[in-house]
C-alpha cells in the first residue's frame, strides 16, 4: 500500500507547475555588462543587442542584464517573486541608482511551466507588489505546458 501512496505523491510533484523567476534591466543604448561583477549578484547575466536569445531563438533588440533563479516547483507564484527580490535585496540600492541615472527598463519576469489542469496561484501579495513597484518594474507572466 506504502508503494502506491508513493507513486501518487511522485505523480503530483510531477505535475506541480515549475516556475522561473528573473529580473531584468534592459537598454537600447546602454550596454550593462558591467553590473554582472558590479552587483556581484548569483544568476547575474548580460547580453548584448543582436545576440540570439537561446529561448525564443532570434537576435535580441536590447541591450540587458538579469538574474534568473533556478527553477522552482511551486503552486505559488508569489512565492518566485519573493525569492527573486530576496537574492536582489542587498544591492537594492545599487540597481536602483542605475534605474535613476540609466536609460533602463525594468521587468519581473516569470515564466511557468504547467501540466494540464495544475495552474498555479497568479496572486502577489501587497508586500510583493509593493517591492517591484520600488524597482519601478513590470511584471509579466508566461504560460506553457510541460
Amino acid at each position: 500500500m506504502a508503494t502506491g501512496t508513493l507513486d501518487i505523491d511522485t505523480d503530483l510533484a510531477q505535475r506541480t507547475p515549475v516556475v522561473t523567476a528573473s529580473f531584468r534591466l534592459t537598454s537600447e543604448h546602454h550596454v550593462l555588462d558591467h553590473l554582472v561583477s558590479g552587483f556581484g549578484i548569483e544568476g547575474g547575466a548580460s547580453w548584448q543587442k543582436g545576440d540570439v536569445d537561446d529561448e525564443a531563438a532570434q537576435a535580441r533588440r536590447t541591450h540587458g542584464w538579469a538574474v534568473t533563479l533556478p527553477p522552482q516547483r511551486t503552486y505559488s507564484v508569489d512565492t518566485a517573486i519573493s525569492a527573486l527580490l530576496h537574492a536582489l535585496a542587498p544591492q537594492r540600492d545599487a540597481i536602483l541608482q542605475v534605474v535613476g541615472l540609466m536609460e533602463v527598463d525594468v521587468h519581473v519576469c516569470i515564466d511557468v511551466q504547467v501540466a494540464p489542469g495544475h495552474l498555479p496561484v497568479l496572486h502577489a501579495s501587497p508586500a510583493t507588489i509593493a517591492a517591484m513597484a520600488a524597482y519601478h518594474a513590470a511584471c509579466s507572466v508566461a504560460l506553457r505546458e510541460l
